[in-house]
């Protein structure tokens, strides 16, 4: 009885609690960050490009869904800026269309319910099913292509009931957005056409209806093509950035554009897939069985007959087009069709709950409970007869159980917040930790230059820095562009034969970067405390300071009055009251060739300053007094020692 009282609330307020929680729930667990394998290629990074620059992106473009992503973005870093990062920003762009695909779902199922609280439960479960919840939260177009179909379904029941001009061309309409957004969309068109089509009316079959309106047909046929202006978008964009066309030659910037809407891939991927040992697999149809829960999916089927005929042979209709592209596209991105796929079989398998359990079919058609004097939610004069009051309760329960399950079972998989795994952007932040003096040219890893080149045109925190490779680095024709020049340490240590640092200082920046300058910087900087120690007869400290980090860095300023005749080592050792930190039973202590061995003291020339830096990780609350410095070389022996110096900070 209780779970009938709470189906009882008012029905303002369910849709919107509802969507309200679906939304918590997915501002909690939205992307925020990326993984490297994400940052280096594929669809959900395609597409962040694409919205952030407006260019297009995966064929055929997504003209509509890209410019819309564009406007939001900018949008969104001006109104949310301050709290939501780029990643949390372009995510929310497909949690704003899976909000509104639910929206309408909960539509849908409120014409077969005769309660909000089914209806409202029941979109949660669609919500939380992993597919839809995973790219409601992450940057891909698939939210758009469900809430497309949703749309689409909806408009059409609606027209069964009340035959509008105005609904036909909502429909009109939302094909032609289907055809400028995820084509395979447009599979449920000939189903539509049918239901459309084949409805007779007083005055005939609603085609020959239609047939005697030009003018209703000319207006369908403007409404459906004026999306497809959107394609001038990607025509354009092209023409403009040639390097944005992919891989390829095309004679003509037109060229390109026929080549990039016929989806070469796709056809391509379109027939391996064929073949009976693929009808049945681990993936398809059982992923579906799996998602939704064999129950609802089984259930699902059953239910659409419960529709009506005609409603159930549109959406039938449907899932045997989608089931056929599924198979047919076995090694393709087949699962994008069964995105929009899943709301039908909720909708089925709420038929199928009230076909069972509610009492009264509402057949297609028919909404005039109000009409008969009796409220509108109930169909009574204000409270269901105790057997539906019984029945109400079980399908509550039941949904209840079906969508704790769902959360669950997908809430570890779903969730894309602060994933330990999202590491792609470290490598560009550490480098920007540096603070490396703009404009500059930066020689690094591949996985540095796509976190750098992401850094700057998403989040533009790397303005005025440009990426190249080591290879590609030739500071005798750069150096006159004005642009500082630098090479990573994962750049140098992995391609040392590409490096020719001849007649260059190499400096160390910082942690990972090592500055190239030219000429050779022959003075303290301003930055530094002056000193005078020596090191040996020709070797001579000039100079330290500290650098504002996370770890504890101490930056070291060396110049020798002679060439050194060996390639020494520098150990960094900091001091408390003279004794050294430990750490876990051990000193702390730093070894290294100098600017992290690219720049060995036995090519060092007279007169020369150069910068060495040493980081450590200090323990809580420790700050160092002094360092020891000691200078040695490896002898058949052992070790030699240069020289042994304290000091003080």
């Amino acid at each position: 009885m209780q779970l009938a009282k709470m189906s009882s609330l008012p029905r303002r307020w369910v849709g919107l609690l509802l969507l309200l929680a679906i939304l918590a729930l997915y501002w909690v667990t939205l992307d925020n960050g990326l993984r490297p394998d994400e940052l280096t290629g594929g669809d959900l990074i395609t597409h962040q490009y694409a919205q952030v620059e407006a260019r297009p992106s995966n064929a055929p473009g997504y003209p509509l869904y890209t410019i819309c992503g564009w406007l939001w973005f900018r949008l969104g870093r001006l109104l949310f800026g301050w709290f939501l990062n780029p990643i949390q920003i372009l995510s929310a762009y497909s949690m704003l269309w899976g909000l509104a695909s639910l929206a309408v779902l909960y539509q849908i199922l409120r014409g077969i319910f005769q309660r909000r609280l089914p209806a409202a439960l029941l979109t949660a479960f669609q919500a939380t099913t992993f597919f839809f919840w995973y790219y409601s939260v992450t940057t891909e177009q698939y939210t758009s292509a469900v809430f497309q179909t949703l749309l689409l379904i909806w408009l059409a029941f609606e027209w069964e009931i009340s035959p509008r001009d105005g609904l036909l061309l909502g429909m009109a309409f939302v094909s032609g957005t289907m055809l400028a957004n995820m084509v395979t969309t447009l599979f449920i068109l000939p189903p539509l056409l049918w239901f459309i089509f084949s409805r007779r009316s007083s005055h005939g079959p609603m085609l020959m209806v239609y047939l005697k309106r030009p003018r209703l047909i000319l207006q369908a046929i403007v409404v459906t093509a004026l999306p497809l202006l959107s394609y001038l978008y990607i025509y354009i964009r092209g023409a403009q950035h040639p390097e944005w066309r992919g891989q390829g030659e095309w004679p003509t910037a037109w060229a390109w554009f026929v080549d990039f809407l016929t989806i070469q891939q796709g056809r391509d991927e379109l027939a391996p897939g064929l073949g009976w040992q693929n009808f049945f697999t681990a993936e398809f149809p059982a992923l579906m069985g799996y998602e939704l829960t064999w129950l609802v999916f089984i259930g699902g089927l059953i239910g659409l007959a419960y529709l009506g005929r005609r409603r159930a042979i549109f959406l039938y209709s449907t899932l045997v087009i989608y089931f056929i592209f599924c198979w047919t596209y076995r090694f393709g991105n087949w699962f994008q069709v069964i995105i929009p796929a899943y709301p039908i079989f909720i909708i089925g398998f709420a038929a199928g709950l009230q076909k069972l359990f509610g009492g009264r079919d509402r057949e297609s058609g028919i909404r005039d409970q109000g009409a008969r004097g009796g409220d509108q939610e109930t169909g009574k004069s204000g409270r269901w007869p105790s057997f539906i009051i019984h029945h109400s309760s079980f399908i509550i329960l039941l949904l209840v159980v079906l969508l704790a399950y769902r959360v669950a079972t997908n809430l570890p998989r779903a969730n894309q917040h602060n994933l330990p795994a999202d590491t792609g952007l470290d490598p560009g932040w550490t480098i920007l930790a540096d603070s490396p003096q703009t404009p500059a040219i930066i020689a690094g890893s591949f996985e540095e230059k796509v976190a750098l080149d992401y850094l700057r045109t998403v989040w533009g925190a790397a303005e005025g820095i440009m990426t190249t490779d080591p290879g590609q680095l030739d500071p005798a024709s750069l150096k006159p562009t004005g642009f500082n020049l630098y090479i990573t340490r994962r750049a140098a240590a992995a391609t040392p034969d590409l490096i020719d640092t001849s007649g260059l200082t190499p400096q160390a920046a910082g942690l990972e970067l090592i500055a190239l300058p030219n000429p050779p910087p022959m003075q303290l900087p301003a930055s530094a405390h002056p000193l005078d120690v020596p090191f040996g007869d020709a070797l001579r400290l000039a100079g330290w300071e500290l650098v504002d980090s996370d770890l504890w860095q101490v930056a070291l300023y060396w110049q020798t009055s002679t060439p050194l005749d060996y390639d020494y080592t520098v150990s960094v050792r900091p001091l408390v009251a003279g004794q050294p930190i430990m750490v876990e039973g051990e000193p702390l202590i730093q070894d290294h060739q100098p600017v992290w061995g690219v720049y060995p003291t036995g090519r060092w020339s007279a007169g020369v300053m150069v910068r060495d830096v040493y980081a450590l990780p200090l323990p809580p609350g420790v700050k160092p007094d002094a360092i020891q410095i000691v200078i040695y070389r490896p002898t058949a022996e052992g070790f030699e020692n240069l020289a042994e110096q304290i000091i003080r900070l």
